[in-house]
């Protein structure tokens, strides 16, 4: 029997991320107004963390936290991203899709099966099958496995330098993904 592995409610897509990255954004600008508003009103930085600070340091503290932002929902970003490519590959072959992607999808994943799991690769099996039926679109899934090694790079844990081609942003790689999604057919970024 092949393995069917049940879809988690738990996913977040593409968009909640974006929205939530923006509300927190948004705070931590506001809280740096707040501080800097502060600082100039000769009150002083009454926020225990921020006590005493100079106005270059408040601006360090801060860069740093939005810096620290902005990594964090680039990983979840192409979290949420790999979630979703992945429940339209297991769609396809649990739905036994007629068209040629999909019933490669059901080749790949029976073919995948090792004692009732199936253990389906990202890149190799979904994105190059991708890539071997929509030859139009192989440069945005090149770009979307840059990013991965980009999320690889931040999921463990930041520990080596990486060999990528720059950091990706979250405005982006929203972008990146949004446009391969209306590429690929797939909903709700």
């Amino acid at each position: 029997m092949i393995p069917r592995i049940t879809i988690s409610s738990d996913q977040s897509s593409v968009d909640d991320v974006w929205d939530h990255y923006l509300s927190i954004r948004d705070s931590i600008v506001r809280e740096f107004a707040a501080a800097k508003k502060s600082l100039v009103g000769k009150q002083g930085l009454q926020d225990g963390r921020l006590f005493g600070m100079s106005r270059e340091e408040l601006d360090s503290y801060f860069e740093g936290i939005l810096e620290e932002v902005d990594i964090q929902a680039s990983l979840f970003i192409l979290a949420a991203t790999e979630a979703a490519i992945r429940v339209d590959f297991l769609s396809r072959v649990y739905n036994k899709r007629k068209d040629p992607v999909s019933r490669d999808f059901r080749h790949i994943y029976v073919s995948r099966c090792d004692h009732n799991k199936a253990k389906v690769r990202f890149e190799e099996d979904i994105l190059d099958t991708w890539s071997e039926h929509r030859p139009e679109i192989r440069s945005d899934l090149g770009r979307l496995k840059g990013a991965m090694k980009y999320r690889h790079w931040l999921a463990h844990g930041r520990y080596w330098v990486p060999k990528i081609g720059w950091r990706y942003d979250p405005g982006g790689l929203i972008q990146m993904i949004t446009n391969l999604f209306g590429k690929l057919g797939l909903a709700g970024a």
